[in-house]
């Protein structure tokens, strides 16, 4: 076969632009065409190592200054495979593949560590993820922006040395080059180097939290129904604080435990609901029952007298009744002369007498 004949570099550029390739697709992850090309790159990334092993590429008395630069790229290989592991799909090989992936990738750090690749601030971030150690909320956080902003430099940083280099993708170059495109293509590759140094943490902290769920999954597949199932119902029971049944009428012991577990039941009261009611409430008092209410229980206490609301009908004068008129016609002249000789508003008023 003429693939016997390729070359490292070819083998590995074939690789490298079949992964580059995967970054990319719009394919999905789990069809057949797309994991036939995550196998056929993760092919040729391994005949790739299989070669740098056969030629001592790499001495580990070397370090990176005594390192060719156009053999720097083939500290990816591990790298790229740590990647492509990670891609396959698959629930009855996919423990076996992050165990395969976190392989290389460590393998990867091994190597950059030997060489003197390494940053003192990626030797100290490496060192916390090996140690595990404890971080309050707010130190994530800020190592989680550092590293935002470092991993968008780092892109800025390569897509200006593909331009400068005239390359499009990966980390070739093909062709004689002069000792200043030498010098800038080494930065170029130490630069994607630091790159896949950042994106290998970033990928073995997602492996170490998946590897125990996948393990724990694998453990109660293998149980069977019913231990899985009391299994289950303890774990439940731990995550939603449930009391153990065997200490439920332990009335006089502890009310919780010193993992802070209920050892009995116990009653919130809403003594807490109301404090925070009265905090936003407002000012005034607000009113407890309407009108309509309040006059029906005014009515039942007998405050309000029934009837007696309608005017009395004023008696009209009967026309036949001659004495009858004559009243009615005197003692309205009667009120049309007091009208006239006491005005609107007369009288002893500010002080003025008539």
């Amino acid at each position: 076969m003429a693939g016997n004949d390729e070359t490292l570099s070819q083998i590995f550029q074939k690789a490298e632009a079949l992964f580059l390739e995967l970054q990319k697709s719009s394919l999905p992850s789990n069809s057949d065409e797309f994991q036939s090309k995550v196998n056929t790159s993760i092919n040729g990334f391994e005949r790739s190592a299989t070669m740098v092993r056969q030629l001592s590429l790499f001495s580990d008395n070397e370090f990176m200054e005594d390192i060719s630069t156009k053999d720097l790229r083939f500290f990816l290989t591990e790298y790229y495979l740590g990647e492509l592991f990670l891609k396959r799909t698959g629930q009855d090989q996919r423990l076996a593949d992050l165990s395969t992936s976190k392989e290389h990738f460590d393998h990867f750090l091994l190597q950059c560590e030997t060489h003197d690749i390494l940053t003192p601030q990626d030797k100290k971030y490496h060192e916390q993820l090996t140690t595990n150690a404890p971080k309050d909320a707010a130190t994530r956080r800020g190592e989680k922006i550092a590293r935002f902003k470092r991993e968008k430099e780092m892109r800025q940083q390569i897509e200006e040395f593909h331009k400068i280099l005239g390359t499009t993708s990966g980390s070739g170059h093909e062709g004689e080059m002069s000792s200043e495109v030498e010098d800038q293509y080494r930065d170029f590759v130490l630069l994607h180097l630091q790159y896949a140094i950042f994106q290998t943490m970033e990928q073995l902290v997602g492996i170490q939290q998946e590897i125990p769920m996948l393990k724990e999954m694998a453990e109660r597949k293998n149980a069977g129904p019913s231990d899985a199932r009391v299994g289950s119902r303890n774990n439940d029971d731990a995550r939603d604080g449930r009391v153990d049944s065997s200490t439920i009428w332990n009335a006089a012991g502890p009310l919780m435990d010193p993992q802070g577990r209920p050892l009995r039941p116990f009653m919130i009261t809403n003594k807490r609901n109301e404090m925070m009611k009265g905090v936003f409430r407002p000012g005034h008092n607000l009113p407890t029952m309407t009108i309509e209410e309040y006059l029906d229980q005014e009515m039942e206490r007998g405050n309000f007298l029934s009837g007696g609301t309608e005017e009395p009908k004023k008696k009209e004068a009967d026309d036949n009744d001659e004495a009858a008129v004559d009243a009615e016609t005197l003692k309205a002249r009667e009120w049309d002369n007091f009208k006239d000789d006491n005005p609107k508003g007369w009288g002893n008023k500010g002080g003025r007498h008539g």
